[in-house]
C-alpha cells in the first residue's frame, strides 16, 4: 500500500475525535455562560443592594430633619376640627405633626409646615407635606415616597409615663400642644431587616 496513505491518515482527525472535541468545546462554553451569569447577577444584586440602602439613608435624613423641628403648633384640619400639635393615629400605622424651619414666604410666613407619615397599600412609606396655612380639604399637599416595601414602622414616644406607641399618651392629661420627648423610630422592610434611630423630641407638658 502506498506511503502516502498512511501519512494523510495520521495527518487528519476521526469523526469520534471531532465529536468528543465539540461536545468538550460545548460543555466548556455552558460553563463559562454560567460562571458569567453568576457574576452578572451578583453585580446587580450588589447594585441593587446599595440603592436601596441609599434610599433607607435619605429616608432616615429626612425624618431626622422633620423630628428636629418639631413645633408645639396646633393646626385647621380644614373640616373644622383643630388637631392637636403631634398626634399619632391609633388604628394603623400614621403620625402627623407640625414642623418649623421652613423657607418664610408670602404664602407661609412663618414657614412651618404640617407633615404627614404613612404606609399606603403598596407598603410605601410616604411623606406629605402642607403649609401651615393651607387646608388639606382645599390641597393635596405635597408626596412623596421615601422607602418601598415597607413590612411595620414604629414610633415611640417618650412621655411623663415611659414610651408609647399612641400621643398623646392613652388617659394622659398632656395638653393639646405637648410634644414628645423623645421619638424611637423602627423600620421593619420586606426582607426583615430592621433599623431602627432615637430622635430628641421637644419637652412641652
Amino acid at each position: 500500500m502506498p506511503k502516502s496513505y498512511f501519512a494523510n491518515r495520521q495527518a487528519g482527525f476521526t469523526l469520534i475525535e471531532v465529536l468528543v472535541s465539540l461536545g468538550i468545546l460545548a460543555v466548556m462554553s455552558v460553563m463559562s455562560y454560567q460562571a458569567v451569569e453568576v457574576v452578572l447577577g451578583a453585580n446587580e444584586r450588589s447594585r441593587t443592594d446599595l440603592a436601596e440602602e441609599v434610599k433607607v439613608q435619605r429616608a432616615w435624613q429626612i425624618i431626622g430633619r422633620d423630628l428636629l423641628h418639631i413645633r408645639p403648633r396646633r393646626f385647621s384640619d380644614g373640616l373644622g376640627k383643630i388637631e392637636d400639635a403631634y398626634l399619632t393615629n391609633p388604628s394603623e400605622f400614621g403620625v402627623r405633626f407640625s414642623r418649623g424651619g421652613g423657607p418664610m414666604v408670602r404664602s407661609n410666613p412663618s414657614g412651618v409646615r404640617r407633615i404627614d407619615y404613612k404606609l399606603n397599600d403598596e407598603r410605601q412609606l410616604q411623606r406629605t407635606s402642607w403649609a401651615i396655612t393651607e387646608s388639606p380639604r382645599l390641597s393635596d399637599g405635597n408626596t412623596f415616597t421615601l422607602i418601598d416595601g415597607v413590612k411595620n414602622i414604629v414610633f415611640e414616644h417618650l412621655g411623663p409615663t415611659g414610651y408609647s406607641k399612641d400621643w398623646p399618651p392613652i388617659n394622659s392629661s398632656l395638653t393639646k400642644k405637648a410634644l414628645p420627648r423623645m421619638i424611637r423610630v423602627t423600620i421593619t422592610l420586606d426582607d426583615d431587616r430592621e433599623t431602627s434611630r432615637l430622635f430628641p423630641g421637644v419637652v412641652r407638658d
